[in-house]
C-alpha cells in the first residue's frame, strides 16, 4: 500500500504521525465520524499528502489496525518464539492479551465499532481482516511450527488457535463491551494465563 519511498527516514516520520493522528481519531470518534480532514489536522499534513500515502480513509484504517496488532503478533511469532519454550510463548502472548483487552481506550472503540457494523458491515470487514484474523494467522503459524517438532498434536489449527483464544478471554471481553469493570493486577494476569495455557497443553500435548 505505502509507495517505495517511505522508507526514507523524513517520509517515516510523517507516515508515524499521520497513523498516530488516526489512532486518537479511529479510536475516539469511530470509523464512520472520523474524517480525512480531521486526521490531517491533527498531524499537521495536508489532506493530498494523506491520500498519496494511503489513497482513501478504507486504506488509513487498515493500517492503524495493523499497527495496533503488530507488537501482540511478534510476541507470537518474533524471536522469542525462538527462544523460549512454547508453553513460556503462549503464556506471553495470553499476558499481552489480557492486557489489550482492558485498555479503556481499546473498549470505548470494541464498543462503537459494535454500532457502526449494523450501519455498514464493511467497517466490521476492515477491522477483522486486519486485527482479529491476523493474530490468528500469526497463532496459527506458530502452532504449526510446534506440530512439525513434534511438540503438539492438532489435526485443526484454526481450532487449536481459536480454542486457546477463548481459554484466555473467556468471557472478559463481552463484560467489558458492556459497561462491566475488570481490572486485573500484574500477577493476577500471570496466574490466569497460566492457567489457560496448561488447560490447552494438556488437550494438545501427547
Amino acid at each position: 500500500m505505502l509507495k517505495e519511498r517511505a522508507d526514507r527516514p523524513s517520509s517515516q516520520r510523517k507516515i508515524a504521525k499521520i497513523l498516530a493522528a488516526a489512532r486518537i481519531e479511529f479510536f475516539t470518534s469511530g470509523f464512520s465520524a472520523s474524517s480525512i480532514e480531521a486526521i490531517a489536522a491533527r498531524a499537521e499534513v495536508s489532506k493530498v499528502t494523506i491520500y498519496s500515502w494511503f489513497k482513501n480513509k478504507e486504506n488509513l484504517f487498515a493500517e492503524v489496525v495493523k499497527a495496533q496488532c503488530r507488537e501482540m503478533s511478534e510476541s507470537l511469532v518474533g524471536e522469542n518464539s525462538k527462544t523460549r519454550s512454547l508453553r513460556e510463548t503462549l503464556i506471553s502472548a495470553a499476558e499481552n492479551m489480557l492486557s489489550a483487552i482492558m485498555v479503556e481506550e481499546r473498549i470505548r472503540f470494541d464498543r462503537i465499532m459494535a454500532a457502526e457494523v449494523n450501519r455498514d458491515p464493511k467497517v466490521g470487514a476492515y477491522f477483522l481482516d486486519n486485527g482479529p484474523r491476523a493474530l490468528l494467522q500469526n497463532l496459527i503459524d506458530l502452532l504449526k511450527i510446534s506440530r512439525d517438532k513434534g511438540e503438539i498434536q492438532s489435526d485443526n489449527l484454526v481450532f487449536s488457535a481459536e480454542m486457546f483464544v477463548s481459554l484466555v478471554i473467556g468471557r472478559i471481553d463481552v463484560f467489558l463491551r458492556y459497561g462491566e469493570t475488570i481490572k486485573l493486577t500484574t500477577p493476577q494476569k500471570r496466574e490466569r494465563a497460566k492457567r489457560a495455557v496448561d488447560a490447552w497443553m494438556l488437550i494438545h500435548q501427547k
